[in-house]
């Protein structure tokens, strides 16, 4: 298959500076450098990887053309964004450092899946839903509750029925 992996995305927020410290202070990126390309932006990072660009919505006559904003033959935007999925570790440091930048969260836990499953998802100051996915981790429903969660939920499977989906709260 030709393509391997997701290398980035970019998000184009209503307010720049306060895109950039969501992503640094609620998900722990940090700032890569980045090619002064004519408008404002920020790269971030994850580890070694580059996997988030941002610029500003704010009118800019070069971000236009290189992000090709003006389209052929009268099409506009380019689609919307439901989620962005990372990959994480370490659930109980996010859930903290989310918590403490008074980020709404939502947890979901897949006990049964093959691995474990355990997310919780938030959303970024431009409404993009965020979905951390920690791979492995069995979370007891109990260790949840006081957590900061907005909602929680599990999913089941049982014996001889169909998979039931739990709201704790």
């Amino acid at each position: 298959m030709p393509i391997t992996e997701l290398n980035h995305f970019l998000l184009v927020a209503k307010n720049l500076e306060r895109t950039k410290k969501f992503y640094e202070n609620v998900l722990g990126l940090q700032i890569a450098e980045r090619p002064d390309f004519g408008f404002p932006g920020y790269w971030l990072k994850a580890g070694d990887g580059i996997c988030v660009h941002l610029a500003s919505q704010d009118p800019n006559k070069i971000r236009a053309q290189f992000l090709l904003k003006k389209h052929p033959r009268g099409t506009k935007g380019s689609g919307s964004v439901d989620h962005i999925a990372f990959l994480a570790q370490n659930p109980g440091e996010v859930r903290q450092r989310i918590q403490s930048n008074k980020i709404e969260m939502h947890f979901r836990s897949f006990p049964d899946a093959k691995p474990p499953l355990f997310q919780i998802f938030l959303k970024d100051p431009d409404d993009v839903t965020i979905e951390l996915n920690f791979l492995g981790e069995r979370i007891d429903e109990t260790e949840r509750k006081g957590k900061g969660s907005a909602s929680a939920m599990t999913l089941r499977k049982s014996p001889g029925k169909k998979t039931k989906i739990a709201q704790e709260n």
